[in-house]
């Protein structure tokens, strides 16, 4: 959404943001060390569909200290035939409306 300026859920582009995350503290991603990432989210004014994104500090200190993903296998998503949304390759029910694949 960040880049495409539209939901791909629901693909409008009447689009909310970015937001800080709040609770009783910002929402951060804890790395190694001292370092965090506060979050930011866009959110789909039609839909509610939201993103979360780090912020441009965070994004260095993931690049730096985070964890790399290794070894994982890269398969297509699952487009769920009976509401189109995108899917882990791995699930076996649809997360929105709970049709099983």
């Amino acid at each position: 959404m960040l880049i495409s300026r539209a939901c791909p859920k629901c693909g409008s582009t009447n689009l909310a943001g970015p937001h800080k995350l709040a609770g009783q503290h910002t929402v951060k991603i804890d790395l190694p060390g001292l370092s965090t990432a506060t979050l930011e989210s866009i959110t789909c004014t039609n839909c509610g569909y939201t993103e979360l994104y780090s912020d441009r500090t965070g994004l260095e200190n993931i690049k730096r200290d985070g964890r790399v993903l290794q070894n994982i296998p890269r398969s297509e998503p699952k487009i769920c035939p009976f509401c189109g949304t995108l899917s882990r390759y791995d699930a076996i029910a649809c997360s929105e409306c709970g049709n099983d694949f």
